[in-house]
């Protein structure tokens, strides 16, 4: 998800910047929110966002290129695959601690990567 997030961001501003991406209950996309390349966003304003939408993805970049922050909620697997344009594998689900794999996909989750 990180690559994902990472290239997804890249593509449409050309800049390593956070996002937020609220989904319907239905998992469609509802609205997409990006921080300004110099603003990032902190705690008070993704918390305000993340309790505006019951479904959602978000991604916060660090500075050093392939380290940053992703956390979701109530995020479908359907809405994953769709995203990644394939299914959600064995691999994708491994822990990046070194530790067992996941069983399925977590739909709430959080991590540091870096």
């Amino acid at each position: 998800m990180f690559d994902w997030a990472e290239s997804h961001v890249r593509a449409l501003g050309g800049q390593r910047v956070g996002f937020l991406i609220a989904l319907r209950e239905d998992g469609t996309l509802r609205r997409a929110y990006y921080a300004s390349p110099n603003r990032p966003w902190d705690g008070e304003q993704k918390t305000s966002m993340a309790l505006a939408h019951p479904r959602w993805f978000l991604y916060l970049p660090e500075d050093e290129p392939g380290r940053g922050y992703l956390e979701w909620d109530q995020l479908p697997v359907s809405a994953i695959r769709r995203w990644l344009g394939r299914p959600v594998l064995a691999t994708d689900l491994q822990d990046v601690g070194g530790g067992e794999p996941l069983e399925h996909w977590p739909e709430s989750w959080r991590v540091v990567v870096g």
